[in-house]
């Protein structure tokens, strides 16, 4: 190919005319256009190298909120997804930056599922690709962050667990004392609670607190005492989402008709 002045183009020995330089040109100009939307689309987002949880900031029960530690080339954050995955569906997840290898990540939806996952996906090319996913209640964790949580509460309350005895708390669960076993005289008798395994203890207390004159958290103390085998490793903080829910007692709803003393009680579980 020559150039030659003002005629043109000279291209196998024969000088293109005016429709042949058009279409030269828009062939030129297609195919730059082509290939730099290609390279765009392989260099916007480097792959991820890592991705993992640096603080699980809630328990079983309380909507999902991380601190992710994250390294990339180019983070890009519309170029990865946080995903929560549990049995009553998946949310995806919002993302704030704290740094360039620290991201806040928070969701809304309260998650209920032991088995729910953290999937992170990123785009590649042109499709969500899944990078990781992370099971965020094995046993260790679990205990890692409800023992958090509790201590937490107890510090929000003053109160020291070492401290805490049954004439600091005369509210302390019956069901507790007894080792988890279920006291016949703690249940309402052919009734049970319309839950439907979707829903955090707190919300379904909300539900029957008015109707039993009770604070939501004495309702959610009543609940306990009430179904002790549907809270993982008995922890107030693990409701289940595969259990069928006993109706507490008037007995047991009497034990908690102090709204703030309900309050301590449950702070300091």
């Amino acid at each position: 190919m020559q150039w030659r002045g003002a005629l043109g183009i000279k291209i196998d020995g024969r000088y293109l005319n005016e429709d042949g330089m058009k279409k030269l040109t828009y062939t030129l100009l297609l195919g730059a256009l082509w290939g730099g939307a290609v390279l765009g689309s392989f260099g916007a987002w480097a792959d991820i190298s890592h991705v993992s949880i640096n603080q699980q900031q809630f328990v079983l029960g309380a909507y999902p909120k991380f601190k992710i530690n994250i390294v990339a080339q180019d983070t890009q954050l519309d170029r990865v997804q946080f995903i929560l995955s549990q049995r009553s569906g998946s949310e995806r997840l919002m993302v704030r930056p704290l740094s360039d290898y620290l991201l806040e990540v928070t969701g809304i939806e309260d998650v209920t599922d032991p088995d729910a996952q953290l999937i992170v996906k990123e785009y590649q090319v042109n499709r969500w690709v899944d990078v990781e996913r992370i099971a965020l209640f094995d046993a260790q964790s679990a205990d890692l962050t409800q023992v958090a949580a509790a201590n937490s509460g107890l510090a929000q309350t003053g109160i020291s667990r070492a401290g805490l005895s049954h004439t600091d708390a005369p509210l302390a669960s019956s069901t507790m004392r007894s080792s988890g076993q279920l006291n016949p005289q703690s249940i309402e008798a052919h009734c049970q609670l319309n839950y439907k395994g979707g829903q955090t203890l707190w919300r379904l207390a909300s539900q029957y607190s008015g109707q039993w004159n009770l604070s939501p958290y004495g309702a959610m103390l009543a609940i306990f005492d009430a179904n002790p085998k549907a809270f993982n490793r008995g922890d107030i903080h693990g409701l289940r989402a595969d259990v069928r829910l006993n109706c507490p007692s008037s007995e047991v709803k009497q034990r908690y008709l102090d709204a703030e003393l309900a309050k301590q009680t449950f702070e300091a579980m």
